[in-house]
């Protein structure tokens, strides 16, 4: 949202899951279709996909490329998730009608065999595929080319290993693995690990170690597909390709599981690379200060433009856009993930640790401190706290007095949530998205 926006989290407001991007905030591929540009995403990730609002000002959207072998904007595994008389007489005029009915007719019996049989891949994620179906478009285009590909192979869950790496766990841990979705919950109850944890690694630390040895493979077999597919982009002289990812992960650092409410370093540093055009100086460029998703969007946005033409103005604009006029580059998390009423009714988990995860987070980055400040839901009253962040933990600075929040951040911290406006935003969405104002 931030990247095709070029807005903090605090000024879009999409942080949630159900969340959609409205067509006003597609600023990216808008500029880039209005400047000539071909515009295209690829993703395995329905998060960021046309569910999620990522077609708007977009020419070609590929996603669902878990479910597609072959390369095709034509997606099946919709079709398959409820099927009925109806919807298979869809599909099948969906196959005859589109182009590439052959890699069509073997998805859709591919995406069948995942839905129905129950097949649950050795390695969790797709990137090779997902960078293959990037490089079959990019051969195809002619002329400017903006390409925006979610990588999900840092991304949870981690079980298995990567192509070409070997597995050495036992069959308790490979079933204790497979256990990812349940962290959360566990870490809000004093029970012991569930019985297929203490059968394949005793305690939580051991398991988190394994998750995060897991995590490491993942994340290198996301820099090895960048790196193959670096070798290929002399090739694409028109060019300007982004590829990033989701968020980090947390492994029992500052008593946190995953990546939902923390600002921790493990949780706020994402995968990210950008392939200008050909005829750019390739020269190495450094950014050592923290940039944000939005000051990359919006530098982009300039380049779409044609106001940036040269790599180090591209540099230069992400730094000044991620900063902003308060000089400090902002993070935001939104939490929970889970429903919260069932939770509370629930004698089983401990509402201190709910409290702890029903918060919205703001981090304030500086060159020497980040102020982070913290407000519960249904509530207004904002807490700060200030930390120094090293590149792979952070530290409490008490002897900083931190000062009050910017009026935006206040304002999007303080916020109720209201669940109905999600759905009053999604539906005028729409209505834009049909010419309606």
């Amino acid at each position: 949202m931030s990247l095709f926006s070029g807005q903090d989290v605090v000024d879009h407001d999409c942080a949630r899951t159900g969340d959609t991007l409205p067509p006003q905030r597609a600023t990216l591929p808008r500029t880039a279709s209005d400047h000539g540009y071909s515009t295209a995403i690829f993703s395995e990730n329905p998060s960021f996909s046309a569910r999620t609002g990522f077609h708007h000002e977009v020419d070609t959207v590929h996603d669902d490329i878990q479910s597609k072998l072959r390369f095709s904007e034509f997606s099946p595994s919709g079709y398959l998730t409820d099927p009925s008389p109806r919807t298979l007489l869809s599909l099948a005029g969906g196959l005859l009608s589109r182009p590439r009915r052959v890699p069509n007719a073997l998805n859709t019996v591919y995406a069948a065999y995942r839905r129905f049989a129950g097949a649950d891949p050795s390695y969790p994620h797709h990137g090779r595929r997902v960078v293959s179906h990037l490089n079959t478009y990019l051969r195809e285009q002619s002329g400017p080319t903006l390409t925006v590909t979610n990588l999900l192979d840092p991304h949870n869950p981690y079980y298995g290993t990567p192509p070409g790496v070997g597995n050495d766990h036992t069959d308790e841990e490979r079933e204790a693995l497979r256990l990812a979705g349940t962290n959360l919950l566990y870490l809000l109850t004093n029970e012991e690990p569930p019985r297929a944890v203490r059968e394949g690694y005793g305690d939580w630390e051991r398991f988190y170690r394994a998750k995060a040895e897991l995590y490491r493979l993942f994340a290198r077999e996301g820099d090895r597909v960048l790196q193959r597919w670096a070798r290929d982009t002399a090739a694409f002289r028109d060019s300007l390709v982004v590829v990033l990812g989701d968020h980090g992960q947390l492994f029992g650092a500052d008593g946190m599981v995953g990546h939902h409410t923390s600002l921790h370093p493990h949780g706020i540093h994402v995968p990210l690379a950008v392939d200008p055009p050909a005829d750019w100086d390739r020269g190495d460029r450094s950014i050592t200060a923290p940039v944000s998703i939005a000051g990359v969007g919006s530098a982009l946005t300039g380049v779409a433009a044609g106001e940036i033409t040269t790599t180090e103005q591209l540099v230069t604009a992400i730094g000044a856009d991620s900063r902003g006029p308060t000089g400090r580059v902002t993070a935001c998390v939104d939490g929970p993930t889970l429903s919260l009423p069932p939770l509370y009714e629930n004698s089983r988990f401990d509402d201190g640790r709910i409290d702890e995860l029903a918060v919205r987070k703001v981090a304030s980055i500086g060159p020497d401190h980040v102020d982070v400040y913290r407000c519960p839901w249904e509530r207004t009253d904002i807490e700060a706290t200030a930390y120094t962040y090293g590149p792979d933990e952070r530290s409490l600075t008490p002897d900083r007095e931190t000062p009050p929040p910017p009026e935006r951040v206040a304002s999007w911290l303080t916020r109720q949530h209201d669940p109905t406006a999600t759905a009053e935003r999604q539906v005028d969405a729409r209505l834009e998205a049909l010419g309606y104002r």
